[in-house]
């Protein structure tokens, strides 16, 4: 019989109450990221600024494919063995440290020849970062798919706290060398990774229990994690390929531009990525079950609906106010570039059933094909958009890649639902509206229908055992 380390019950994944500890932990996170962000925008130059962010995005881009796709597999397959996974967590662990070496050796060729200009320390600090996180990926993972999302969530918040701290400590010390910043960055990734492998430890379980026949070899393994892996090599694009594009194609003022009107999209994307971390061990626990599984992706459904009013209202609103009063002047187009984003994080929080739905699936290809598509197209669009539209153009590219996830995933999923479809076309035209400061825009207010008609649905759902 298994035993809950915390408790005398064994915990299981539950999405609301996992998606709410992730999301209240990544929303506080969020804050203090921005401030951060504000401090680094204060204390450096402008091009400094963009530079940072350059290099960071590239190292995250560049070490993402020592994930392996492994966690993924951990997050569906552990909910069903919690018994396993000590032996799950390991493994991986064990695989992503050998497959890291030959990584860590590229990239420092590569990154001291691509920014020969730049200190050495620098180069160092952003890629310590970007390796402590994907390090904490397996345990994290493995947090999540045993029930305990609010570990998971505590201790990346240990990060952002810590983070935060040292930048404000060297902003008014008057440091403004943005390597003094990046190792700010990376002492708050390793306390927080230590937390993890250290807590990690202590929750995972081992009872004998066997893990299903893709864990019987390490070549097995890596096998069914290879949709996942090759979709993480294209995965960092979706959010970071117009600033890299902007890079090339216009300046690192332009970049540090976009990237102010990014941070406010990803803050509200942290809502949308807790309910897909939420949701993968959940439909992955109903993997076997085809009714249960489409019963679960339901409810998601109905959840997302329920959130869309509330995030296109809130995330205009916060906004409008935030970027003009905490960045300087030179940041305030800003706001309208927001706008359009605004409309991407509609369609990416809709397209999360059927998302989540592909990676939980049992023929994980289909996923791949999806971030594949997506790239290709937000890629295409930005390259013809940006030199013409400059950071406008960056945004409508973002939208168009954020309009194939979700028509894709449901066509991947053979789901003719329409409903869907017309709400996302109505969130574009709202979102377009309120970058021109229309007072059309007030039409937006319409998805408060729909969302009213999912909330009765899932408070029917509270009769049922089974679901949340």
């Amino acid at each position: 019989m298994n035993h809950c380390p915390t408790g005398p019950i064994m915990r299981r994944p539950k999405l609301a109450r996992d998606t709410v500890w992730l999301a209240s932990s990544d929303g506080l996170a969020i804050i203090l990221g921005l401030i951060g962000q504000v401090i680094l925008a204060k204390a450096l130059l402008q091009s400094d600024y963009g530079l940072l962010v350059v290099i960071l995005d590239a190292f995250a881009t560049m070490y993402i494919l020592i994930d392996a796709g492994l966690p993924t597999i951990l997050a569906r397959d552990v909910p069903r063995n919690p018994g396993a996974s000590k032996q799950a967590v390991r493994r991986v662990l064990k695989l992503q440290t050998m497959i890291a070496i030959p990584f860590i050796l590229i990239s420092a060729i590569a990154s001291s020849m691509i920014w020969a200009d730049v200190p050495v320390a620098l180069l160092l600090a952003c890629g310590v970062v970007a390796l402590g996180h994907i390090m904490s990926y397996p345990h994290r993972s493995m947090m999540r798919a045993l029930g305990e999302a609010r570990i998971e969530s505590i201790l990346k918040l240990v990060e952002r706290i810590i983070t935060t701290g040292l930048y404000y400590i060297f902003f008014i010390k008057g440091y403004d060398s943005p390597t003094i910043y990046a190792f700010g960055f990376s002492i708050g990734v390793f306390i927080s990774l230590i937390g993890i492998l250290l807590i990690g430890e202590r929750l995972a379980r081992e009872d004998g229990s066997d893990l299903p026949p893709d864990w019987n070899s390490n070549k097995s393994l890596v096998i069914a994690a290879l949709p996942f892996a090759i979709t993480l090599g294209i995965l960092p694009y979706v959010t970071k390929l117009e600033k890299f594009l902007l890079a090339g194609l216009s300046s690192y003022d332009d970049v540090s531009l976009y990237h102010v009107a990014q941070l406010a999209w990803i803050a509200g994307l942290m809502l949308p990525q807790a309910m897909r971390a939420a949701l993968l061990p959940y439909l992955g626990e109903a993997r076997d079950k085809p009714k249960l599984f489409s019963k679960r992706m339901l409810i998601a459904h109905h959840w997302t609906l329920v959130l869309l009013p509330i995030g296109l209202v809130a995330g205009h609103v916060i906004v409008s106010f935030s970027i003009p009063r905490f960045f300087d002047s030179d940041y305030s187009q800003a706001v309208e570039v927001f706008d359009i984003l605004l409309a991407g994080w509609a369609l990416t929080l809709l397209s999360i059933p059927w998302y989540v739905a592909l990676q939980a699936g049992h023929n994980p290809w289909r996923f791949t094909a999806l971030i594949a598509l997506v790239v290709i197209a937000a890629a295409i669009s930005g390259w013809m958009l940006i030199p013409q539209y400059g950071v406008m153009g960056a945004a409508w590219a973002s939208l168009i890649g954020c309009s194939f996830m979700l028509s894709f995933s449901k066509l991947l999923c053979e789901d003719d639902e329409k409903m869907t479809d017309g709400l996302a076309l109505f969130c574009v035209a709202t979102c377009y509206l309120l970058s021109v400061g229309s007072p059309l825009a007030l039409i937006g207010l319409l998805t408060l229908i729909p969302a009213k008609n999912s909330i009765d649905f899932l408070r029917s759902q509270n009769h049922s055992s089974e679901e949340e």
